[in-house]
């Protein structure tokens, strides 16, 4: 047995529960005589592990190896801070979504938008409450940054979301019959998801007093068409924690789910759906930093490029970015092209285009008109949730899937107006008044970040 000399280290609580976690694991690998999950599947035996989200380790391993999986950073304790819910950036995505548009409006009244001017203009329509720091970080997260025009920093939209929204469009509109269109979604409902006043004997009252906290969490799945919900189709469990409902779902989960959807469909269809992580796992995906140097050499040896285990990583890296595909294939996509359909997706911060969020939102405020009194739990909230679903008619569905058409071919008639109106530089340009924040003179064109 090798000697260990490693320095000695204080561990807090939190790590070391991590440790009698990975021990029980590696304990139970034990008695099962091997893996209790296939080696390859590196996140999936972490998660299971130390019994923490999937997304918690990937973003935990993306701030280690960045983006390109080549860095080497430093891991920093998360302020607790963090956590707290910050009302005034904490939008709903309707919110976000008339902020966006409020944008665009300055570009069909041919102005230019700025910081202060939005803010102010943002203020007089009742859509935003903050300060300008916060709106800044508003519209960084809806995907806008500053760009340079006419010497002058003005908030226009990042390249590679309006180029998503655009390639999701150009589909879209191309669509002959919407009938077969189904549309796909998650959400969630908190056992203590109530309204918060009732009305008795015509006077407003607080309502029965809900335990503090939301308790218990369902997580919901569910697809639609034009005709209703898809039969057989409702996934709902309930959440073993309090955190990111998306933490919950995996692959394998929604892949079992999505191929229940598509034995339900009796003809070819066009299914739309965002780009959730358990959505997205590609086929013949690229390693990165984070693979072993023999990963790297399979990877390359399969697509048919010549390696040696020899090579230094940073040469392997440099070959699997040159060869590696365009543009990724997912796992759900193919499984679908398989039985007949297609699979459109979302563009970032573009839920509006999925009709099943407006169901979500009818929803979720049946059961809170009808959880005003206890238990409040999450068996009830299931029951809740299978009666809502039931008041939701055909009806209600082919009225939101006709708003979801008429937004999509607006947006794309917008999006080419607003093209236009930039190339033939018609527009109007803004005073010294309207200067805001610390701009240099010496900005370059490219996009710059609104966090500086």
């Amino acid at each position: 047995m090798p000697k260990h000399t490693k320095k000695k280290t204080v561990l807090g609580s939190q790590a070391r529960e991590l440790v009698v976690r990975l021990r029980d694991y590696f304990e139970r690998e034990q008695q099962n005589n091997g893996p209790l999950l296939p080696l390859n599947r590196i996140v999936e035996r972490v998660t299971e592990a130390l019994d923490i989200g999937r997304n918690t380790v990937s973003r935990i391993t993306r701030e280690k190896i960045g983006q390109d999986g080549m860095s080497e950073n430093k891991l920093s304790t998360p302020n607790k801070k963090r956590t707290k819910v910050k009302p005034i950036t904490d939008l709903d995505d309707f919110t976000r979504v008339a902020i966006r548009n409020h944008i665009y409006d300055y570009y069909r009244r041919m102005e230019l938008p700025t910081l202060l001017k939005l803010l102010k203009s943002l203020k007089e329509v009742d859509l935003f409450k903050g300060g300008i720091t916060s709106l800044r970080q508003v519209i960084k997260d809806i995907g806008f940054v500053y760009k340079k025009v006419n010497k002058r920093k003005i908030i226009m939209e990042r390249t590679d979301i309006a180029l998503a929204r655009c390639t999701f469009l150009r589909k879209a509109k191309n669509i002959s019959d919407w009938s077969k269109v189904v549309f796909l979604d998650e959400t969630w409902l908190n056992a203590n998801h109530t309204v918060a006043k009732s009305w008795t004997d015509d006077t407003a009252q607080s309502s029965t007093k809900v335990p503090e906290g939301k308790g218990e969490r369902l997580i919901i799945c569910h697809a639609g068409t034009a005709s209703g919900f898809v039969p057989n189709c409702l996934l709902a469990f309930k959440s073993k924690k309090t955190t990111e409902y998306h933490e919950e779902m995996n692959y394998e989960k929604i892949k079992d789910w999505f191929i229940g959807l598509l034995n339900n469909l009796k003809e070819p269809m066009t299914i739309i759906m965002d780009n959730a992580p358990y959505h997205s796992v590609q086929v013949n995906k690229p390693p990165n930093q984070s693979n072993r140097k023999s990963e790297l050499v399979k990877w390359l040896s399969e697509n048919g490029v010549t390696a040696d285990i020899k090579m230094l990583k940073t040469e392997l890296i440099a070959l699997i970015r040159r060869h590696k595909p365009p543009t990724p294939t997912y796992a759900l996509d193919e499984i679908a092209k398989e039985k007949g359909h297609q699979v459109l997706r979302l563009p970032p911060y573009h839920c509006q285009y999925n009709a099943i969020e407006l169901i979500w939102a009818q929803i979720k405020g049946h059961a809170a008109r009808n959880n005003t009194s206890p238990p409040f739990t999450a068996n009830k909230m299931l029951a809740l949730l299978q009666e809502a679903i039931n008041n939701v008619h055909p009806e209600d569905w082919s009225k939101v899937v006709n708003k979801t058409k008429r937004d999509i071919m607006s947006d794309w008639d917008r999006d080419i107006h607003i093209d236009n109106i930039i190339e033939s530089s018609l527009i109007i340009s803004v005073t010294d008044s309207d200067d805001e924040l610390s701009e240099n003179s010496d900005v370059t064109d490219s996009d710059m970040s609104l966090d500086e």
